[in-house]
């Protein structure tokens, strides 16, 4: 081979094992890129379940301010209250 050839031929092959080394060990790497992928799902689904928690308890609280029948079941099941008069039966498991 040439020198005419040769040196260009090296120039192109040292550019091509810098991008190639920097591209899988650099600060941007495609395993770094990958792995926060993956943190930026795992947050997307911590994210999801929060709200799904955030929904629930918006509706809880929509329930408890507009139904009158919604607080007297509450009342009933978490506190064991009952009407005037009435008797309530407590079965033991």
């Amino acid at each position: 081979m040439s020198k005419r050839f040769f040196i260009p031929l090296l120039v192109l092959t040292l550019a091509t094992i810098v991008v190639v080394f920097s591209l899988v060990f650099g600060k941007n790497s495609i395993t770094q890129q990958r792995r926060l992928t993956r943190e930026i799902t795992s947050y997307q689904t911590t994210i999801d379940s929060l709200q799904k928690i955030i929904d629930e308890r918006n509706l809880t609280i929509q329930r408890l301010r507009n139904d009158s029948l919604y607080i007297e079941e509450q009342l009933r099941v978490k506190y064991g209250m009952s009407r005037k008069g009435e008797r309530v039966f407590q079965f033991v498991k």
